[in-house]
């Protein structure tokens, strides 16, 4: 058997030990059965993954995090090399050409002296690309809308306000987000207060976009204070011998308080 250290910690080691557990009759039989689609949902369970490490601050967890994530690109390069799709040249070219020609500021004779105009810049040769690729050039073309509801609606946000289409001020984003629940609350069908409440956490993404506060990592940052807190409020009820569900509303929002208290003094 193969020392793993006998594959080189590069890039090129990686591809050896893909192509290896890919090879018909010696290989794996689970890395043999696998496509671009069974893979999906390990993509994204990857790139999550490696969120998680980067908003925890674990810088070594990182690391192996992004092994995982580069594991998934070689993969499907595997797969699509085998399949005569496309190849790990190819999608190098790929990401090489689109960050040449996207900074012209750098390797052509454009300017950009801030990161605004880099941005602004950016967005008018994706516009371009766009238009070359599918004749119309639309500025929220591409925008993928398999992605999280909240990243989609900050994504179109974000494209829209770089054409002026926003806001004047903090001020007005307010008033409409007061508009909207003004609007949920009036609503009185199922559909009706889906839509608006749609429209409520649209307004809340401009808010956030206006607060210059990422919304996916804000609310998914709420979502684990909110499952910590609740564990440790489970945690006291079995301590204590109780069940939570047999607590008054007053019971269960002093250990509420009591779960917030300790686990931000910890």
């Amino acid at each position: 058997m193969k020392s793993p250290h006998e594959f080189p910690a590069t890039f090129d080691g990686l591809v050896q030990i893909i192509a290896r557990l890919r090879t018909p009759e010696t290989g794996c039989p689970w890395d043999l059965e696998q496509t671009h689609q069974s893979l999906r949902a390990s993509l994204l369970e990857e790139c999550y993954e490696a969120l998680q490490a980067t908003d925890q601050g674990d810088w070594r967890l990182l690391a192996e995090e992004l092994g995982d994530l580069v594991l998934q690109v070689v993969f499907h390069a595997q797969i699509a090399r085998e399949e005569g799709e496309f190849t790990l040249e190819d999608v190098f070219r790929h990401i090489n050409d689109k960050l040449v020609r996207r900074h012209p500021h750098v390797f052509g004779d454009a300017k950009a002296t801030t990161a605004r105009e880099v941005e602004v810049q950016w967005e008018e040769v994706k516009r371009q690309e766009r238009q070359e690729a599918q004749g119309g050039g639309s500025l929220l073309g591409g925008v993928s809308p398999a992605m999280p509801a909240l990243a989609y609606s900050q994504v179109l946000q974000e494209r829209a306000a770089r054409v002026g289409f926003d806001w004047k001020d903090l001020a007005g984003v307010l008033a409409k987000l007061e508009e909207e629940r003004q609007e949920l609350e009036r609503a009185d069908t199922a559909a009706g207060r889906e839509e608006e409440a749609g429209d409520v956490l649209f307004t809340m993404v401009n808010l956030s976009l206006w607060l210059k506060v990422d919304a996916e990592s804000a609310l998914r940052k709420s979502a684990q204070r909110f499952a910590q807190r609740f564990s440790h409020m489970e945690a006291s009820c079995q301590e204590r011998g109780v069940l939570l569900k047999d607590l008054s509303l007053e019971e269960k929002e002093a250990l509420w308080q009591r779960a917030k208290r300790e686990l931000e003094s910890s």
